[in-house]
């Protein structure tokens, strides 16, 4: 199955563009002699700034404004539960994180790109669109480990920018593709094993005994959906209680790892070939963000 990454004609928040081309690519070998090295959060973080800033001055050459944002540092709001709220102090705290969703918007909504994009005519839109993308979506093409095919163009800002950065753009993007759904992968291999299954039974007889007959924590959360941020988190509470006081959160946990480390040697060349390819680009990107700030 084939998707588009055309998200910029839903939301400006695509021009900021960091997510859409999110794929990277094994064109290439990773090198021999051993596990490449892990970028540090810091260095991740200047790679990002480096692609900003050079995607920042493609689209000023062609004739639209494009703010160098920062992206959102990671915390404890923005914990993920993909099985279910398993932490008590937590969910009294959060709930199922609908208030930090609800900052995250406004934050993005915020954004001088997206604020830009939805200022600008039709036609505008179109040609600041293909600007930062390319025409179409042609030329990169790869296959998540969840079997969806993503593709890019090899035209537009962002391709350009990350052609400076990684070098191989076709490696970078399958690469990248495939680390970013690692996860996803994973996630779906444990809601599929048996011992899952049989914990969430086990989670949902706790639940009705608390007076909340869902069968599912997805259940749980879609029904909190609705509800205002004390119900909510009262809702999270009592999921979270059930998760630790039955064996989901040690089932969900154990399953969690032992999938993860499945998945990832499955792909271990295309995590070894985004590494050695962001550690490759860090001079560069050095070099980009040190010019800029002067």
């Amino acid at each position: 199955m084939k998707r588009r990454l055309d998200a910029i004609a839903a939301t400006a928040a695509a021009l900021a563009a960091a997510v859409v081309l999110a794929g990277c690519a094994a064109s290439a070998a990773p090198r021999a002699g051993g596990p490449v090295r892990e970028p540090s959060t810091a260095e991740v973080r200047l790679l990002e700034r480096a692609e900003q800033i050079l995607i920042s001055g493609c689209m000023r050459e062609r004739g639209f404004p494009y703010a160098v944002t920062e992206s959102p540092a990671d915390g404890a709001a923005r914990r993920s539960f993909p099985y279910a709220v398993d932490d008590v102090e937590w969910a009294r705290a959060h709930g199922y994180g609908g208030r930090d969703e609800r900052r995250g918007a406004e934050a993005r909504q915020a954004d001088p790109n997206q604020q830009y994009f939805h200022s600008l005519s039709a036609r505008r839109r179109a040609a600041a669109r293909t600007a930062l993308m390319g025409r179409s979506p042609v030329g990169l093409s790869a296959e998540a480990p969840t079997g969806m095919t993503l593709t890019a163009s090899t035209e537009g800002c962002i391709a350009q920018a990350q052609r400076t950065l990684y070098g191989d753009l076709a490696g970078w993007f399958r690469a990248k593709v495939v680390t970013m759904n690692l996860r996803p992968a994973q996630e779906t291999r444990v809601r599929g094993d048996r011992r899952y299954a049989d914990a969430v039974r086990e989670w949902a007889g706790c639940m009705r005994a608390a007076g909340r007959p869902h069968a599912t924590p997805l259940e749980s959360r879609q029904a909190a959906a609705g509800l205002a941020d004390a119900a909510e988190s009262e809702l999270a509470v009592i999921e979270a209680t059930c998760a630790t006081g039955t064996p989901l959160a040690r089932v969900s946990q154990a399953l969690d790892l032992t999938y993860g480390e499945e998945v990832r040697a499955q792909h271990q060349d295309e995590i070894a070939l985004r590494r050695r390819l962001q550690n490759d680009a860090l001079p560069m990107a050095e070099r980009v963000v040190a010019q800029h700030d002067a």
